[in-house]
């Protein structure tokens, strides 16, 4: 409000100072004179009364940057309890589910894909944003209306709680694992929990894609060679909401009932844990409303934007750049599944230990964001991302071989891997995001931010799925930690090739970076000279379908005890 009078101001004063001068006049063209127009910020020589780009929404060219206005804290808001929100309760997965209630492992990965399925339709959402506007605005009340569910969802989860634990345990909550369970049905108790957290991530997926469409349009309104530094500001402050909920749960829900490392009676219950987060959720969804600019538009056609979006898809600069984000994400993703056996039995890693290191990567991540949007906005996206995985492989090959042939295994060494790898790991985020800003019409932003993250949310499943049929097959099976225990030099060799393999697929995405544009002018020359065809559209929904479906049912026939075990989802075979 107050950035809105004071911009007001300046225009009064602008317009007051230009009126008052005796020279400048012009002659109209019915003969009689008239005084120049007064050069307005952001309005070059043009008609106040015609001017557009004057508005009150936060594209236009304004002296404060925009995560410094007061009159759009709200979007700030927004940024940090994202971050704060969707790590503090990813943080409780693991403990809850397999620690408190003893769920099987196939049951907490299926759950973990389940979850994140409404991700899978942030494209849908966004373009419920982008063409069916909530009284008159476009981004405040789809933000709002998603911080008002995830608040509801928390809600629930914090008054219903959990049931007692699976196994009985000591007052300061270690879990007498010979005893017999004082709570056996603990284990099938997981439902309500998973429909909470599933309601969540709507609300999560709902703000998200209006909030990722408003950063975009911000983006598009900057000047070309500082275009996307807001973005990776307010995913710098994403990040200091990421980091405060590790910190959170590292030290206030670590308790040994939620296999952590601290007395549990010091520590917070997860109905105290989840209610930390009300808070912030019902700041955000009233903050949404009132603290965010947002030109009032007018409601739009449903068929000319799908019209316009789906001739957007026909091009072959958006084909391109989608077909290299789901290779990257789904065949050359793939990885070995002997990590968290490598991690656990060879490299004795705690998890108070994992903790500590994944808020020194957020620190990191933070580090490798404003490198970016300090030094690289300019720089060719394809040398970014070529670096970027180069670096990536090279970090995480010293630490895993040298664990794997018993020559360094330290938990502290090991975990300097993913704090090395955060910073180029960030840098390519925030490319994604640049390339988002330059193929996106004015109307459609929401829409193809939520495009590129609905393929990775599609691409990354199967990607699990395909990692756990091809490395099932290796002999002895890099699965079962026996195998660990055991540590026959065989078996290191079998662990190291999986490793191999991996690195191999990753890297071989280089050879398809072409398929990406080298920077801001030729993504914009791409988009305007390259050909328009309806194929390149119904391919895309086809190999997107096909394979939604095909991660899909792996991840619903991995909930079935009875049919884990198939080969399909890298089991033995039943």
């Amino acid at each position: 409000f107050f950035g809105s009078v004071h911009a007001m101001a300046e225009l009064e004063a602008d317009v007051e100072a230009c009126a008052g001068e005796d020279e400048g006049f012009e002659v109209s063209t019915s003969g009689t004179s008239r005084p120049s127009q007064p050069k307005i910020s952001g309005c070059l020589e043009t008609d106040l009364d015609s001017c557009d780009s004057c508005d009150s929404g936060p594209s236009r060219g304004k002296e404060v940057p925009v995560w410094r206005d007061p009159s759009n804290l709200g979007l700030v808001l927004h940024m940090w309890s994202s971050g704060f929100v969707v790590n503090g309760l990813a943080a409780t997965s693991t403990g809850v589910l397999a620690g408190y209630l003893n769920v099987p492992s196939y049951i907490v990965n299926g759950a973990s894909s389940l979850t994140g399925a409404p991700l899978i339709f942030s494209a849908l959402l966004g373009a419920l944003s982008d063409a069916k506007p909530i009284l008159g605005f476009h981004r405040r009340p789809y933000m709002s209306l998603g911080w008002g569910i995830v608040f509801a969802s928390l809600s629930l989860l914090a008054c219903t709680g959990l049931p007692e634990p699976y196994y009985c345990h000591l007052p300061d909550g270690t879990y007498l694992l010979d005893a017999e369970p004082c709570n056996p049905s603990a284990a099938l108790s997981y439902a309500p929990l998973m429909c909470c957290s599933l309601l969540a991530t709507l609300g999560l997926g709902i703000a998200q894609a209006a909030g990722d469409g408003l950063l975009l349009q911000i983006a598009k309104g900057e000047t070309e060679d500082r275009r996307g530094e807001t973005q990776a500001m307010l995913l710098m402050v994403m990040c200091s909401g990421r980091f405060c909920a590790s910190f959170l749960a590292a030290f206030g829900f670590n308790g040994k009932l939620f296999t952590g490392s601290f007395d549990q009676r010091d520590q917070l219950g997860f109905s105290q844990y989840v209610a930390v987060f009300l808070g912030p959720a019902a700041l955000t969804s009233v903050s949404c409303i009132f603290l965010i600019e947002e030109k009032k538009a007018r409601k739009g056609s449903m068929r000319q934007f799908w019209r316009s979006s789906f001739h957007l898809m026909e091009g072959r600069a958006f084909a391109s750049i989608a077909t290299y984000l789901f290779l990257s994400s789904s065949i050359f993703g793939i990885r070995t599944n002997a990590g968290t056996w490598v991690s656990i039995q060879w490299a004795n890693v705690k998890i108070i230990q994992s903790q500590l290191a994944g808020l020194v990567g957020l620190v990191f991540v933070a580090l490798g964001t404003w490198l970016t949007q300090k030094y690289f906005l300019n720089v060719s996206w394809r040398k970014i991302i070529l670096g970027a995985s180069l670096a990536i492989a090279f970090f995480d090959a010293i630490p895993q071989f040298l664990t794997i042939f018993d020559i360094i295994r330290d938990p502290y060494f090991y975990l300097g891997e993913p704090i090395a790898k955060e910073v180029p790991v960030a840098m390519m985020a925030l490319v994604t995001n640049l390339i988002a800003n330059e193929v996106a019409d004015e109307e459609n932003c929401a829409m193809v931010i939520g495009v590129l993250k609905s393929i990775s949310s599609i691409a990354n499943p199967l990607a699990v799925l395909l990692s756990n049929q091809i490395f099932g097959s290796f002999h002895p099976s890099i699965t079962e930690r026996q195998n660990y225990i055991e540590d026959h030099p065989s078996f290191r060799l079998t662990v190291a090739e999986t490793y191999l393999l991996s690195y191999a697929l990753s890297l071989s995405c280089l050879f398809f970076l072409p398929l990406l544009p080298s920077q801001k002018a030729d993504a914009q020359r791409r988009k305007r000279d390259w050909p328009y065809r309806r194929h390149y559209a119904i391919i895309g929904c086809v190999v997107l379908s096909s394979a939604f479906l095909y991660a899909f049912v792996g991840d619903v026939l991995i909930l079935d005890k009875n049919l884990a075990c198939l080969r399909f989802l890298g089991g033995k075979g039943c």
